[in-house]
């Protein structure tokens, strides 16, 4: 973790773009411990369609009720931190497939997942930051500027050093 998968994938999402091109969003965070109720309620709840009958319903009157409201729209899901595939084959059938342009974001942090879920276009693999561009990113958190005081050059390697490279370290 702590590449900038969610970041990336964050910023994709609230591009503001991305809220007038789509016409349905969606963000869920699923984690290691997903329930699969959860995440179609989730889903729900990010299109206002929640209300007390709502949690009466089993999980596939749920994926039924997603599917609906997806049908004949343009939408954009992201699931946020998906770990392994059952999490992805639960929801994806809720995803109709109306060649419309509607797309799934989803991040992860094993290839597996990714590679599993794709549709096609392969997966996008984050990298960890350079040295030179983790002492940039670390220059101007800290300093404001990409260069940091003479006095403080040999410590602030030393702290780049110890984050090898991970942004959300730096």
């Amino acid at each position: 973790g702590g590449v900038g998968k969610t970041t990336l994938a964050r910023k994709v999402y609230d591009d503001i773009y991305m809220e007038h091109h789509f016409y349905v969003r969606a963000w869920i965070t699923v984690s290691q411990m997903h329930q699969h109720r959860e995440m179609l309620l989730g889903i729900l709840r990010c299109f206002s369609l929640v209300n007390d009958y709502t949690y009466l319903k089993s999980t596939e009157q749920l994926a039924e009720q997603v599917y609906r409201s997806l049908k004949g729209r343009r939408y954009l899901i992201a699931m946020d931190d998906v770990w392994d595939t059952t999490a992805w084959d639960v929801v994806k059938r809720s995803f109709p497939d109306d060649k419309n342009g509607s797309r799934v974001i989803l991040t992860s942090r094993l290839a597996n997942v990714g590679i599993y879920a794709s549709s096609g276009s392969p997966p996008h693999y984050m990298r960890c930051l350079s040295v030179d561009r983790s002492l940039k990113l670390f220059n101007l958190k800290v300093f404001g500027r990409e260069n940091c005081p003479l006095e403080l050059e040999k410590a602030t390697k030393q702290i780049v050093g110890k984050c090898q490279g991970l942004p959300l370290a730096l």
